[in-house]
């Protein structure tokens, strides 16, 4: 057995996938967004499959909101599989 089959294994016995997945979205946040609106968001946070930027901005928050859906279907498709259920941006 390689140590790449034995890394998988242990992952996926830990459960440890998912949360590896969400690891991955957080780092796709400037490339779906841009790297001008993702610098004046803060770095997402990703839990139990729910994104949460902080957006000081009222107008750029309102903005982000209308295009959720459309995020949440890039993230899942670039990922490979439904990691992101929601984005929540916050002020």
């Amino acid at each position: 057995m390689s140590i790449g089959d034995v890394l998988r294994m242990t992952l996926e016995e830990n459960d440890m996938t998912s949360r590896l997945d969400e690891f991955k979205a957080i780092d796709l946040w400037a490339g779906i967004v841009g790297e001008h609106i993702a610098g004046h968001t803060g770095r997402p946070t990703v839990s139990k499959g729910v994104m949460t930027v902080r957006v000081p901005s009222a107008p750029l928050r309102h903005e982000l909101s209308m295009s959720r859906s459309a995020f949440t279907a890039e993230f899942n498709r670039l990922l490979g599989r439904r990691v992101i259920h929601d984005i929540r941006f916050t002020s």
